[in-house]
């Protein structure tokens, strides 16, 4: 009769065996969300970005086109006292180019932090995931073998409890 404990134990392990093959289906789909996740995140970084470096980039453009609006005007006027002014001017022109290289720059190395803290933030989780596969994955082995081994065992328990008839 020992066979019958044998198998109450194997259908344990069978139990066991499907609750952990669920983790491991679990663990699959949040890595697949938490991939999705990921990249959306990572497009509304690149877009704050490009909406950034478009602003800088309009700001730097009609600074620019109104200190040639003005370079213009003096020309027009054709004073010769303007020279100063419109080299002052074009001094204006460089600074605020200058400035503009400026802010991309910052704005460029300040986006890329935040794009390498969202990889770096997925990195960690990703590999917590691979660390619950894995031990998952180790202790499924473990219960297949189990189950594998309590089977044969029934089997013989069944085998030798068999009333042999002569």
């Amino acid at each position: 009769m020992a066979w019958v404990l044998l198998s109450l134990r194997k259908m344990e392990l069978t139990r066991t065996h499907s609750d952990l093959q669920m983790q491991d289906l679990q663990i699959s789909r949040e890595q697949r969300q938490m991939a999705r996740k990921y990249q959306y995140d990572q497009t509304v970084v690149q877009n704050d970005q490009n909406e950034e470096l478009r602003n800088l980039r309009s700001q730097y453009t009609d600074a620019r086109s109104t200190l040639y609006d003005q370079i213009n005007q003096l020309k027009e006027e054709d004073a010769e006292g303007n020279s100063s002014d419109i080299n002052e001017l074009y001094r204006q022109i460089d600074e605020a180019k200058e400035d503009y290289q400026e802010d991309v720059n910052n704005a460029k190395t300040e986006w890329e932090d935040e794009l390498q803290m969202i990889e770096e933030e997925a990195n960690e989780i990703e590999t917590q995931y691979d660390e619950d596969k894995v031990r998952i994955e180790t202790q499924m082995e473990a219960v297949a073998q189990e189950l594998q081994a309590v089977g044969e065992a029934v089997s013989q328990q069944i085998q030798q409890d068999v009333i042999k008839l002569s």
